[in-house]
Parts: C-alpha cells; structure tokens; sequence
C-alpha cells in the first residue's frame, strides 16, 4: 500500500515538480484576479460616466431652453457602439485574468477550455478594433490552445505549469499594449478644463471617456453660473440652476481623483504584468523579488479599489 502512494509522489518530483509551486500559483492567480479586477470595474465607471453625462446634458438642455440639434447625443458619444473599443480591450483584459486564474486554481478540464477559447476570442477582437486585418499568429493560437484537452487527472497540475508559461510568454507584450490603452480614456487630456490653468501642457492625447465627463461637467458649470447672475429667473428656475452648477463642481472633483487614480492603476498594471513573466519563468525568487511583486498587485488592488468607489 505504501509503495502505491509513493509511486505518484516520486513521478511527480521526476516531472519537475507537482506543477506551479505554491508561490508561482499565489502570484499568478493575484494577478489573475486583479486583471478582471481592473476590466470589470473600468466597464462599471464607464457606465457610472455615461448616465452622469447624460443627466448633465439634460440639465444643460432645460437652461438653455432652445431645441438641441439633429445631430446632438445626449450622452456625448459614451454609448456601447461608441466605445467599442474600450470595451473590447476590457473584455480582452478580463477573459485574460479568467484563464489565468482557472489555470492557478482547482479549476479543470471543461472550465479551462472555455476560458481559453473566450480569451482566443476576446483577443483577436480586440486587437481587430485596432487594426481590421489582424489574425492571431500560430505562436499564440498554439500557446492557448495547448490548454485544451487537459483532463482531471492526478498530474493535471503539472500540465498547467507546462501551458500556463508559453501563454503569458506570448500575450505578455500585448496584454501590455492592450492596458496601456486604458490610460487614455481613464485620465485627462493635458490640457483638459479638469485640470488646474496652472497645471495645464499642450495636448498630445486623444479625447477619452474622462474628457467627454469633464466637457460636460464644465460646460453645465459655466452655463448654471450665467443663469445664477441673472435676475430674471424664478426661484425654481435659480434653484435647478444652483443644483445644476453643484453637481457639475462635484462631477469635476470627481473627475479629477478619477483621472490620478485611473493613472497609477494602468501604471501597477503595466508592472505587475511585466514581473509576472519572471514569477513564471524561475521557480526561485528572493526575498526582494517576492515583496516587490506582491507590492505591485497590493497597489493595484487598492487603486482598482478607489476606481470602484469602495
């Protein structure tokens, strides 16, 4: 009886290791987690921008009173078709953490396949957005789908390790690409009115969801004030103005704690999945090696954190 138990055991040491090493899982399924983490809750605070815009432009509407243009959209080009490309890249972000952390847990067979097929998807269309005639090369199609087929067998976590490693060696770049891209719709143009004049350079990024909040937020502000100043107005047409220009002042606060937060979230993103090709390249690490990276995943939890409001 003993021999049987010991058999499993000595294959296992043979096949370099019983698969991830506990500190290989923690880190990968940390980063996993944060990754969809950062996807979910960006999808959240885009939403959370869209209906704030919105209300905002209803209330320019009533102050201005004059019929909008044919042309005008209330949510300043924040909806689903609008964005479609920030939302592609969530989706990508997200189905990437997914087939991490199934490979890093308990997860098997039918879960990781799914997962896998999702992010071969998610990706491809993403990266589509950008550029039309993008298809994935045979290196990164290989890589994910070597997942396939893995069985729930007792060595099935040493079949992870074989696959989970080839998977970020090759989607690493992009992932980082694709985080990158958050940068712009998650902060402010440099020479946005949600920045302090002072504060203010001369502009060398593209309009992004942050933006479009903050055009609204100032421009209700401005046009709220105007009706403040003016004596010919009802109380209630003074009060709504008052309430109006409040809650454009809150919105443009709001905007600019977003916009510092949404910074440094892409900054720990980018990091951490930067050291995330070492922590699953060496089954070693120093002491050092290990608090830096868990530093990075601890500040990009606490800034995915501020993002979501908690």
């Amino acid at each position: 009886m003993k021999k049987n138990i010991a058999f499993p055991i000595t294959l296992c040491l043979i096949l370099s290791g019983c698969g991830l090493t506990p500190l290989q899982k923690q880190q990968v399924a940390q980063f996993a987690t944060a990754t969809e983490s950062v996807a979910t809750t960006t999808q959240d605070r885009f939403k959370a921008a869209r209906d704030k815009v919105m209300e905002l432009e209803r209330r320019r509407l009533i102050m201005r009173n004059e019929e909008p243009p044919k042309s005008f959209d209330i949510d300043g080009g924040l909806s689903a078709e609008g964005i479609a490309s920030q939302i592609a890249t969530l989706k990508a972000l997200q189905s990437y953490g997914d087939v991490l952390n199934k490979l890093a847990s308990n997860d098997q067979g039918e879960a990781i396949t799914k997962a896998a097929t999702d992010f071969l998807t998610q990706f491809e269309a993403a990266k589509q957005v950008q550029d039309a005639m993008y298809k994935l090369d045979d290196n990164k199609k290989t890589a994910v789908l070597g997942v396939v087929g893995i069985v729930g067998t007792w060595f099935v976590e040493s079949e992870k390790k074989k696959k989970i490693r080839p998977i970020i060696e090759a989607y690493s770049e992009d992932i980082g690409k694709l985080a990158a891209l958050l940068k712009n719709d998650l902060t402010l143009v440099e020479d946005s009115l949600c920045i302090e004049e002072s504060k203010r350079k001369s502009r060398i990024s593209a309009t992004g969801v942050m933006d479009i909040y903050c055009t609204s937020a100032d421009a209700v502000g401005e046009l709220a004030s105007d009706l403040l100043k003016e004596p010919n107005h009802s109380y209630n047409e003074r009060e709504f103005a008052y309430d109006s220009y409040i809650l454009a002042q809150t919105a443009k606060v709001e905007i600019s704690i977003l916009s510092a937060q949404g910074d440094k979230l892409v900054e720990k993103l980018t990091k951490a999945n930067d050291q995330l090709l070492g922590v699953i390249k060496e089954d070693k690490f120093t002491a050092d090696e290990i608090k830096a990276f868990a530093k990075q995943v601890e500040e990009l939890n606490n800034h995915i954190a501020v993002l979501a409001g908690k």
